[in-house]
């Protein structure tokens, strides 16, 4: 696993179907949210992107840090502004679709390549244990992460994590 800075300079407008969970939730199965909003994504959604479209899930709205905040999870593909503006009515028989920006600024990006869904697990295990870390030399903004599946690949791939830092 590889992570470099990067600075995004342009925001992305992203659509799709979203959550609201907790780290704590989804360590239980009875609770867990995120398993049911990626099948709810892909069977509803991935069928109407093009074939290699990049897929993001985006964690937003954070209340707190990770140990113990809700946040919402967005399964989602990248719009154009245009798009974005039509609004929901753009895609027929959706309504429960959400627009959310990723903003421009510094993300430290961590790379997994893989089957999913064990890949981005271990990859966000590795992001706590990074910031967790007494010496990180990075501080987390909490205000937008992503994840971003490469060709839209939700079974084996590579997944590029993206994390707000200062």
């Amino acid at each position: 696993m590889t992570s470099q800075i990067k600075e995004l300079t342009e925001a992305l407008a992203c659509k799709g179907i979203s959550i609201r969970t907790t780290n704590i939730a989804e360590t239980s199965h009875e609770t867990a949210k995120l398993g049911r909003l990626w099948q709810n994504f892909y069977q509803g959604h991935v069928s109407h992107l093009e074939e290699g479209e990049d897929i993001y899930g985006i964690y937003h709205n954070y209340e707190s840090d990770d140990d113990i905040g809700a946040f919402d999870v967005v399964a989602s593909w990248k719009t154009s502004s245009q798009q974005a503006q039509l609004g929901n009515d753009a895609i027929p028989n959706v309504s429960n679709m959400v627009t959310v920006t990723i903003p421009t600024g510094k993300y430290l990006v961590f790379s997994e390549q893989g089957n999913m869904p064990n890949t981005v697990m271990n990859a966000w295990e590795k992001v706590w244990e990074y910031f967790n870390d007494p010496s990180c030399e990075h501080t987390r903004v909490y205000d937008v992460d992503f994840e971003r599946y490469i060709d839209g690949n939700l079974e084996y791939g590579q997944v590029d994590l993206y994390i707000g830092i200062e």
